[in-house]
């Protein structure tokens, strides 16, 4: 049995590769910048910053699958991958922004509780967009090259992201 569903319109693709973008400056940020700004800006020890984001990670690992099997699993007249990413998308940005702008005159331990209580919280917001969002490549193009095309314009964007995010912290946020 064939689909016979009409190509992807530029649009279409344009709106579902700029997805990528987020998780893109989320990623760099904090595999980049994370470490250096807790330790040198905040003053947490480097172990301590390691063990929160391995924390995180391990966070992480345990709640991705139970996200995609929920998304793969879910109906709503929305689809099964639209309502997650909507519902992310405000407490992704507000947990991200809170974890760069952490507030002044905590403790070490108070500093450390608030990097646990934030980072797992953009981890997992993250997850609820960036797991159903390139899951629904698949189901937006049936055809093996249009699905290619589609998750290679994805990639160039993330890709632009990232370097983006890149460029703007070292010549505008870190720029002495």
């Amino acid at each position: 049995m064939t689909d016979s569903r009409p190509p992807l319109s530029l649009t279409t693709k344009l709106f579902y590769a700029v997805g990528a973008v987020a998780n893109a400056v989320k990623l760099r940020g904090l595999s980049t910048f994370l470490m250096l700004f807790y330790n040198q800006v905040v003053g947490l020890p480097p172990t301590t910053v390691t063990f929160v984001l391995m924390i995180a990670l391990v966070f992480d690992a345990i709640v991705d699958p139970l996200v995609g099997q929920i998304s793969d699993n879910f109906k709503s007249r929305l689809g099964r991958r639209h309502p997650f990413m909507y519902a992310a998308a405000i407490p992704v940005s507000v947990a991200f922004y809170m974890l760069w702008n952490p507030p002044t005159g905590l403790s070490d331990g108070q500093m450390v509780a608030y990097l646990l209580a934030c980072l797992p919280t953009v981890r997992l917001f993250d997850t609820f967009f960036e797991l159903p969002h390139s899951t629904l490549a698949p189901e937006l193009a049936k055809d093996y090259d249009e699905r290619t095309k589609l998750i290679s314009l994805r990639m160039l964007f993330a890709v632009i992201g990232g370097l983006g995010m890149t460029v703007l912290a070292y010549q505008v946020f870190l720029k002495e």
